[in-house]
């Protein structure tokens, strides 16, 4: 039976921390419990429209004589109109390194930022998996610009926003399937 009174045949449990914390003194204290983080799944149709566009943007770069892949390209959308990572505290997340260090071996999504005589000053950006729907929404629309500029063709804005609605409808769909992992 879960935190709702509902049976329940594989054990998955779904809740608030509070709610599960309150479940979770009463189970048996000889067995061992799993709880797992519960992640949502980017809608298909937003990301295949993403990366579509960044593979076409990629390509006509390198037919206007500027070699650039499309992970390249990819990293440059997100570390100009993506989302600042930050850390469990909620402070931005980034790092110092010694000048000239390659920090895309450590993190593809990082952005120089500051420099001095020694040292390079980077800030990281969320990884595209990572981003909710309103920070994916403002990736896609500067990585739209960009193509527009380029006079590669983009979604109307009545197309894009049906097919926002339906990535979010996806997201709110699997917070009703959430997970712990309870065993």
């Amino acid at each position: 039976m879960d935190i709702f009174g509902n049976m329940s045949r594989n054990k998955t449990l779904s809740g608030t921390p509070k709610e599960l914390a309150m479940y979770l003194f009463n189970l048996d204290q000889s067995k061992v419990y799993v709880i797992n983080e519960y992640k949502t799944v980017r809608g298909l149709q937003a990301n295949k429209y993403f990366h579509k566009l960044i593979n076409e943007l990629a390509r006509y770069n390198r037919n206007s004589g500027y070699a650039i892949s499309d992970e390249e390209m990819k990293i440059h959308i997100n570390t100009s109109y993506g989302t600042l990572a930050t850390d469990d505290n909620g402070k931005l997340a980034g790092a110092i390194v010694p000048k000239g260090l390659d920090i895309s071996s450590y993190y593809p999504y990082a952005k120089l930022y500051r420099t001095d005589a020694d040292r390079d000053y980077y800030l990281f950006y969320k990884r595209t998996r990572e981003l909710n729907t309103k920070e994916f929404t403002q990736l896609i629309r500067g990585l739209e610009q960009e193509c527009k500029d380029a006079g590669i063709p983009t979604l109307d804005d009545i197309e894009f926003e049906r097919m926002m609605r339906e990535y979010e409808h996806e997201r709110e769909k699997d917070k009703v399937y959430e997970n712990t992992g309870l065993q």
